[in-house]
């Protein structure tokens, strides 16, 4: 080591799913605003990752915490939310990924939703100063011909901010080759 302080080092945030980014404070505000019981696990803290019941514990809570998001203002707090979180701690590029399926009904379909969550972006980036591309992500747990649909959706973005395509959800469900 040559004496530099490593957290002033430039740093890139390049997996962060959406929700996964949410500060605990604006979980629990959605969720009492709109009548979300929290189980436990999301009203104490964040909940720990891992541990014995393991990633089907997580897909749970993570879902929940999926629901406090419903309209384009949640959408673009949650974005700016994050990149003040990630500015303060060095960062100064994200990369959020997120399944748009999971709020097309709540903007109008795939590219509406993409279009939402592309000028989120570039608001808190503006906001912020951090950069944010978008990753569509397909979820293993569906059907192969949706991940091919978001794939097309993720190429037609290219350029627009969106910077990537992937898969989320447990990989024990579906491996990479399916889609």
């Amino acid at each position: 080591m040559d004496g530099r302080d490593l957290r002033l080092l430039p740093k890139a945030h390049l997996h962060l799913h959406f929700v996964g980014g949410m500060r605990h404070a604006t979980l629990v505000e959605w969720a009492d605003d709109r009548g979300i019981d929290l189980p436990l696990a999301l009203r104490a803290g964040p909940p720990p990752l891992g541990g014995a019941q393991g990633w089907g514990r997580f897909q749970r809570l993570y879902d929940i915490a999926r629901t406090v998001v419903r309209t384009e203002s949640d959408v673009v707090r949650l974005l700016r939310e994050v990149a003040e979180d990630d500015r303060a701690a060095g960062s100064g590029w994200l990369e959020v990924q997120v399944d748009p399926t999971s709020y097309a009904p709540l903007f109008g379909g795939l590219n509406p939703t993409l279009e939402v969550l592309l000028d989120a972006a570039r608001r808190a980036a503006v906001a912020t100063g951090v950069g944010i591309g978008v990753i569509v992500a397909a979820n293993r747990t569906r059907h192969p011909q949706l991940a091919s649909t978001l794939a097309r959706l993720a190429a037609r973005y290219t350029g627009a901010g969106v910077v990537g395509f992937g898969l989320s959800n447990d990989e024990r469900a579906a491996g990479a080759a399916e889609f």
